[in-house]
């Protein structure tokens, strides 16, 4: 039988003598020692330490990185966090979190009509909470909590319905509305759809139009600022959505003319020294859409009839980018270049011709 190892080690200033039958042993009693002695963290307790989900985004994440951002981009998140991330996995601990966790929280969105909510979430907003799941994760790796992330793209499959897109509204429907604008008796519902069906504009930018930005006289406009409702809550006054969003909007004449006959020398046009608030914006646009008869289209929608209508009208992708306010021309080809049944019926004679 051999014979044990013994060997002295000062462990905090105390003298102890360790012993077993390999220096394996000798090791792992110092370890020992030295755990129980408080100098290093015993791996049952450094699991004690480490935060669950929902603890590391309260802590940690959301006061650094979520509460500087755009409060409408700030609201996004949080609903995110609130819905989704929480309910599944905040009361995991960090490190317990797999890439298999991932996989089965991405079809457990993709099924969320089942469990109560109004729909499904589609592969596009499934693919936004994971990038700001990833994201998190990311910062607990930097910060040494997690030695490695679950967000492996590779990996996880996204099985979910295709988000949909605004529709563009038909050109006899939008004709239509545009020959009744004028005639709409209600002073703030005829702006608002003036604003909304003739310049293509954002319904936040037309909440933010102050009449300094606007010059009747050339029939041009500057979009300088946006007004979102953070939570369907009281009017936040910002930027407008990127850098290109801030730019020149055309007047046709019909809109020149509306806002004619309402013109003041300062204030938000819809809404005076304050922008509306909420409910009150709610209820012009029910109104307003109640009036002109509209159903199955949002106040969304008429921003993608006016870009539709351009680029069926011959123009570019990148004078529609600039109309419309968006950094390149990916939006453009992807939402506002979409075939409709007009837009077709439109290239007739380019068909006759070549044949």
């Amino acid at each position: 039988m051999p014979k044990k190892i013994r060997q002295r080690a000062v462990i905090n200033g105390e003298e102890y003598w360790l012993s077993g039958d390999k220096q394996q042993d000798i090791f792992d009693a110092f370890l020992k020692k030295a755990q129980d002695k408080g100098l290093i963290e015993k791996p049952e307790d450094r699991k004690k330490n480490i935060p669950t989900v929902k603890q590391f985004i309260e802590q940690e994440y959301e006061p650094a990185f979520i509460r500087q951002l755009a409060p409408t981009t700030a609201d996004t998140y949080a609903q995110y966090i609130k819905l989704n991330i929480v309910p599944f996995m905040g009361d995991m601990r960090m490190d317990e979190v797999t890439v298999a966790t991932v996989q089965r929280f991405y079809d457990w969105m993709a099924t969320a009509g089942e469990r109560g909510r109004k729909k499904n979430l589609n592969a596009d907003t499934i693919k936004r909470v994971g990038g700001l799941l990833s994201r998190i994760f990311k910062v607990a790796v930097e910060m040494k909590i997690i030695n490695d992330s679950p967000m492996k793209q590779t990996l996880l499959r996204i099985r979910a319905e295709e988000a949909g897109h605004h529709t563009a509204l038909t050109d006899s429907e939008i004709n239509r509305i545009k020959a009744e604008i004028p005639k709409m008796e209600n002073e703030e519902r005829r702006v608002y759809m003036a604003l909304l069906a003739y310049t293509g504009m954002r319904p936040e930018e037309v909440y933010g139009l102050r009449w300094e930005d606007i010059c009747l006289e050339h029939g041009y406009a500057q979009i300088v600022r946006a007004v979102t409702y953070p939570g369907n809550n009281k009017p936040s006054i910002g930027k407008p959505k990127t850098k290109r969003s801030g730019r020149t909007v055309l007047l046709a004449q019909k809109v020149v003319s509306i806002l004619s006959d309402v013109q003041k020398d300062s204030g938000f046009v819809l809404g005076g020294e304050k922008p509306w608030c909420y409910s009150k914006k709610s209820r012009v646009s029910k109104a307003a859409f109640k009036d002109l008869g509209i159903s199955g289209y949002t106040d969304a929608d008429f921003r993608t009839t006016f870009g539709t209508q351009m680029k069926e009208a011959g123009k570019s992708s990148a004078q529609v980018a600039d109309l419309m306010g968006h950094a390149d021309t990916r939006m453009v080809e992807r939402v506002y270049a979409r075939t409709r049944h007009e837009g077709v019926m439109k290239l007739r004679e380019d068909v006759e011709r070549i044949s």
